[in-house]
């Protein structure tokens, strides 16, 4: 049996480590957690992307990949059932299907100590039949958890809308790295020049996934809206994914080809959104609380977004930004315009903005609240005698 005091062993499980929203807090959580009391073990079931390396350096954390073969590879469950035991794992906390399901089922074999469910959407309305089934089934698992995480009140209302106990959810916001943000104004320049602006020239960015969720083809066609209005103004597109050339496509079709810059993925984030004049955020779905909108807030630009999910309560309409229905390309390019329009408007709605994920987005608050969420429930299972028990048996 361990001394009351050792360190808590946290794995914390992922898909893989791509450039997306969950897996970019996640980091900030690895990178922020105390090492003299966590001990944190990240877990993906795929190797490469973007962020692995990122972990990797990380001082005080073991990653592992479990390296699954195709989605057809169940024998990743057994994997994780003896990453469980050898690592003597307390804390199991998945992030994403399919990996909440290959986390919490091997842990509630092997009666680890605390299970922790991560949901990061505060909606969800087109999934796929694969997604479908694991979320039943992650549904059913989740039951038998100790916590529940989401990351926007959304979320937790869906949470409780898919049968899960009210008092076991634990709203924890994500929180922005300011660091990570930290801009080089001469990259911002040259990214700008790039772009080839006219002297009085605007940008108008989007940093999200390249996938139907993300909707940039109301953006694109924006964008057409905003040109014929303001031909001095060019469109930024920062981020990879499937619907790359399908997008392009669509700009080329409707006159925007030199107008609209797709960037691709980048890690330099803070450049691109400081090289914006107004961001954007087109989301129809599977949205809880968007990094997209706390990194370009926190950066004080001006935002539009689509009133979805979580974003309603990180935008407060003509306050700390403006909100537009969904898939609505016209709303889109008025509000776009009533910012270009109107400068001095927009600038004290960005300070706006900025002030409050400053006051209440911190990356110290959501790793300290991950702290105390870890080391309340491993009070509470020490004192019902669990883990006690748990620990002779191993």
């Amino acid at each position: 049996m361990r001394e009351k005091n050792h360190r808590i062993v946290v794995m914390l499980m992922v898909n893989s480590l791509g450039g997306g929203g969950a897996e970019q807090q996640l980091l900030e959580l690895v990178r922020g957690i105390d090492k003299d009391r966590f001990q944190p073990i990240v877990v993906t079931l795929y190797p490469g992307e973007a962020l692995e390396p990122k972990v990797k350096e990380v001082p005080g954390v073991e990653y592992i990949c479990l390296d699954r073969k195709s989605k057809y590879d169940f024998f990743t469950l057994f994997k994780v059932l003896r990453l469980l035991r050898q690592k003597r794992v307390d804390i199991v906390q998945p992030f994403l299907t399919p990996s909440t399901f290959f986390g919490l089922l091997p842990a509630l074999v092997n009666r680890t100590p605390v299970k922790v469910v991560t949901e990061r959407c505060g909606v969800r309305l087109n999934t796929h039949l694969g997604n479908n089934l694991y979320r039943k089934i992650e549904d059913y698992f989740t039951r038998f958890a100790d916590h529940v995480v989401p990351n926007s009140g959304a979320g937790s209302s869906y949470l409780i809308e898919r049968g899960i106990d009210p008092n076991r959810i634990k709203l924890i916001y994500n929180g922005v790295n300011l660091q990570r943000l930290a801009s080089d104004p001469v990259k911002v320049a040259k990214i700008r020049e790039s772009m080839e602006l006219s002297p009085d020239g605007m940008v108008v960015g989007i940093t999200a996934s390249l996938t139907p969720a993300k909707n940039h083809t109301t953006f694109i066609e924006a964008a057409q809206l905003i040109h014929k209005a303001m031909p001095q103004t060019k469109f930024a597109v920062v981020g990879s994914g499937p619907l790359l050339a399908g997008l392009e496509n669509q700009a080329k079709e409707l006159g925007l080809a030199s107008q609209v810059v797709f960037f691709g993925h980048q890690l330099d984030i803070g450049s691109y959104i400081s090289a914006f004049d107004v961001a954007c955020l087109c989301s129809v779905d599977h949205e809880g609380c968007s990094n997209a909108l706390l990194e370009a807030m926190a950066l004080g630009k001006p935002v539009v977004a689509t009133d979805i999910g979580g974003n309603r309560e990180l935008v407060e309409n003509g306050e700390t930004g403006l909100l537009i229905p969904l898939r609505d390309p016209q709303a889109l390019a008025d509000s776009v315009l009533f910012y270009l329009r109107q400068p001095e408007w927009a600038r004290k709605i960005g300070e706006c903005a900025r002030d409050m994920i400053h006051e209440y987005f911190s990356l110290e608050r959501m790793v300290h609240q991950y702290e105390q969420l870890y080391e309340e429930a491993m009070r509470i299972k020490q004192s019902e005698g669990l883990y006690v028990r748990r620990k002779l048996t191993v």
